[in-house]
C-alpha cells in the first residue's frame, strides 16, 4: 500500500509542476506559489464541497439602539441608613408602570416621614401664631398710635422667615425620600420587592432606558441601503417595522440608522436582528471563503483526492457573497477542498 501512495505521490508532484511551469491562468512565473508536493494526511482533513448551481445569499445584521444608556435608581446604605433610622420613611406611591414615558424631574416614587410632616406642622403653625400675633399688634397700634409695636413685628417677622427656610429645608429633605427621574426615557423595570414597600441598599428599584430612538448598523459590502427603504427587524419571535432614514448630523455617516414605525409610546429593544435574502445568483460556481487562500498574491485552494492526498490549485475568486466566495477560474464545482 505504502509503494502505491509513493507512486501517486510522484505522479502528482510531476502534474503540478508541470501545471506551474505552463503559467495556468494567465498567472505570471513569479506571482505563482511555490511548487508543493501533494501531501498525504494521516488523519482524514475538513473539507468541504464546491459547489455549482444557484445561490441565495442572506443578509444578516444586529442593529444596535443610537445613544442607548440605562439609568438604574436605588439607595446607598448610608442613605437608607438615614432615611429609615432618622427619617422612618414608609412607601407611599409607585407614580409609574412600566413602558411609561418619564421626563427629568418627574417622581417615579413617592416615600412619607411621620417625623419629617411634624416638622413641616410644627413650623407651619408657628408661622400661623406668628401671623396672628402681627395681625393683632397692628390692630392696637390703630387703635392707640402711641404703641410702638415694632420691634415685636420685626422680630414675630423674623421667627416665620426662619420656620418658611426650616420647612424649605425639611421638602429638600423630603425629595431625598422620592425617587425623580433625571432624563427623559422609559420605565424598563420596576423592582416587584418595591411594591410591597421592601427595599434593599443597592439595590436597583426603577430603571428608565433613554436613547435617541434610531438603529444603526454598519454599512456593508453585501447591501446598499438607501434613504426610505422599509426594512423589518426581530428579537425574540417580535417583529418591529423600520424605515432607513439619512444619518443624523454629528453621527457617525459611514453607517445605516433605521428609524422604528409606529413605536412613539414604547419601550425599544436594545438591538435587534436584521435578517433578508438577497437577489439570486444563478448558476455559479462558489466555495467556503474559509477554504480559499491567499500567498503572495496568488489565491489557491487545497483540493482533497483519493487517499485524502491534497494539492494546492490556483483560482480566481470573484465577489464575496456572505460566507462563499465566487470561483471564476480554477475549479468546477463537485471538488471537495479542504478547510483550515
Amino acid at each position: 500500500m505504502r509503494k502505491n501512495i509513493r507512486g501517486k505521490l510522484n505522479i502528482i508532484a510531476l502534474v503540478l509542476a508541470a501545471s506551474l511551469m505552463t503559467g495556468c491562468s494567465g498567472a505570471k512565473e513569479e506571482d505563482l506559489v511555490p511548487a508543493e508536493q501533494p501531501v498525504y494526511n494521516a488523519v482524514a482533513p475538513k473539507t468541504t464541497q464546491v459547489i455549482r448551481g444557484d445561490l441565495t445569499p442572506q443578509y444578516s445584521a444586529r442593529l444596535d439602539l443610537l445613544g442607548y444608556e440605562r439609568s438604574q435608581y436605588r439607595f446607598t446604605q448610608a442613605e437608607m441608613e438615614e432615611l429609615y433610622g432618622t427619617y422612618q420613611m414608609k412607601l407611599d406611591e409607585i407614580r409609574v408602570n412600566i413602558g411609561d414615558a418619564v421626563k427629568k424631574g418627574d417622581v417615579m416614587v413617592s416615600f412619607h416621614s411621620e417625623v419629617l410632616d411634624k416638622r413641616i406642622e410644627t413650623n407651619e403653625k408657628q408661622i400661623s401664631s406668628a401671623e396672628r400675633e402681627i395681625s393683632h399688634l397692628r390692630r392696637l397700634t390703630s387703635i392707640d398710635p402711641s404703641q410702638d409695636h415694632r420691634e415685636e413685628i420685626n422680630q414675630l417677622n423674623r421667627q416665620i422667615q426662619v420656620a418658611k427656610l426650616y420647612i424649605s429645608d425639611v421638602k429638600e429633605t423630603y425629595e431625598k425620600l422620592n425617587i425623580i427621574s433625571d432624563v427623559d426615557g422609559f420605565v424598563s423595570s420596576i423592582n416587584p420587592d418595591l411594591r410591597e414597600g421592601y427595599i434593599t441598599a443597592e439595590t436597583s428599584l426603577v430603571v428608565v432606558d433613554t436613547s435617541k430612538r434610531l438603529y444603526m448598523t454598519d454599512k456593508s459590502e453585501d447591501y446598499d441601503f438607501k434613504i426610505g427603504d422599509k426594512v423589518t427587524a426581530k428579537i425574540r419571535n417580535t417583529e418591529y417595522p423600520l424605515t432607513v432614514v439619512a444619518p443624523p448630523e454629528g453621527e457617525n455617516q459611514n453607517m445605516v440608522y433605521f428609524e422604528p414605525e409606529g413605536m412613539e409610546g414604547q419601550i425599544l429593544e436594545k438591538s435587534l436582528m436584521l435578517e433578508f435574502e438577497l437577489p439570486v445568483r444563478k448558476d455559479i460556481c462558489y466555495v467556503n471563503r474559509q477554504a480559499v487562500y491567499e500567498k503572495e498574491g496568488v489565491t489557491f485552494v487545497y483540493v482533497v483526492g483519493e487517499n485524502d492526498v491534497r494539492h494546492a490549485e490556483i483560482v480566481k475568486v470573484g465577489e464575496k457573497v456572505g460566507n462563499y466566495y465566487i470561483i471564476e477560474e480554477g475549479l468546477e464545482g463537485g471538488e471537495l477542498v479542504e478547510l483550515p
